[in-house]
Parts: structure tokens; C-alpha cells; sequence
């Protein structure tokens, strides 16, 4: 099951909202950071949610008297939303980075080209690195959790830094060939 089901069921969880909420609070609490997740996949979802029975939908008057959906959540989606997070948290933890194909790929070049993009990788963690620190400053607010993946980020920039740090110096005493 996919964990945009998860994000949503939780959000609603924690209180009602439409499906216009629930992006904006995904936008807030920076999901897309950390897993796929689109504005146009929550509204699809948000449907398909109601029509398993795990969100029911209320209309209601809006801010200018229109009418919108607020969704809330069933017991039979909290029920689903624990057996979610049993399934998430059983699943095997999979890192897996973009740039693992340009280290895979780095005996095919010349030494000087391959340190040179080593060189831009090691930017880009810097660059992903200061922008979770701008984030997480913008977002103070956010709880506990919310702030705790903001700390995940950063170790994982900071580990990723040290281990290209360390590859890159293997790297540059390893014999032409590698």
C-alpha cells in the first residue's frame, strides 16, 4: 500500500479537513522531501479513500458560503491506518540515492572527469544539506516528529559528505583503471 495513504489517513486523523487542507498541510510539513507525493495524487486519493470507506465526506459552508468537502476518517480507516503503519514499520529499510549511478559508472572515466563529477556530487549534498537547514528554520514550529526528520535529514547529508569525503581520497590513490 502505498504511503500517501498513510499520510493522508493520518492528517485527516488528527482532524477533518478537505482536500485542499490536506495539501496545503502536506506542503507544510514538507512530505514531498521525503517521499512521492504530488498535489494532483492527494485529490485522486482523497476519492479513492472515500469510496474504500476509510474518509467520509461532509459539505459544508466554506469561508464565502460556497460549499466544500471535509473529510473524516471511519473506523474502518483507523483501522487500516494501524495496519499501515504495521506494515510500514515492518518493511525493510531501502536507501537507495539518484547518484549511486554516477558512483557505479565512475571507472568508466578518466580519473580527473570522475573527481571532477565526485566534485559536483559533493555540492549537491552541501546545497540539499543547507537547504534542510533553511527549511527546518522556516518550520520551527512543526512538532516534535516533523523536527526529528529534519535531524534524519541532516545526518544523512552529513554521513553522505564524510563517506564521499572518504571515497573520493580511495579514489584518487587507486591506479588508473580502478
Amino acid at each position: 500500500m502505498p504511503s500517501i495513504d498513510l499520510i493522508i489517513l493520518g492528517m485527516v486523523m488528527e482532524k477533518p479537513q478537505s482536500a485542499y487542507e490536506i495539501q496545503k498541510d502536506v506542503e507544510y510539513h514538507q512530505f514531498s522531501r521525503w517521499t512521492r507525493i504530488s498535489v494532483p495524487s492527494i485529490y485522486r486519493k482523497v476519492l479513492q479513500l472515500e469510496e474504500k470507506g476509510w474518509l467520509r465526506k461532509d459539505v459544508v459552508k466554506g469561508e464565502r458560503l460556497a460549499p466544500k468537502a471535509v473529510y473524516s476518517i471511519t473506523g474502518e480507516g483507523r483501522a487500516c491506518f494501524r495496519r499501515l503503519m504495521e506494515e510500514h514499520a515492518a518493511q525493510p529499510v531501502s536507501l537507495t540515492f539518484d547518484f549511486n549511478v554516477v558512483i557505479s559508472n565512475l571507472n568508466k572515466l578518466e580519473k580527473p572527469e570522475a573527481l571532477a563529477l565526485l566534485q559536483k556530487l559533493r555540492e549537491n549534498i552541501e546545497q540539499g544539506r543547507k537547504s534542510t537547514e533553511r527549511y527546518a528554520a522556516e518550520y520551527d514550529q512543526l512538532p516534535l516528529v516533523g523536527k526529528t526528520i529534519f535531524d534524519q535529514q541532516r545526518l544523512l547529508y552529513d554521513a553522505l559528505s564524510k563517506w564521499l569525503d572518504g571515497f573520493s581520497r580511495q579514489l584518487e590513490e587507486a591506479p588508473h583503471g580502478r
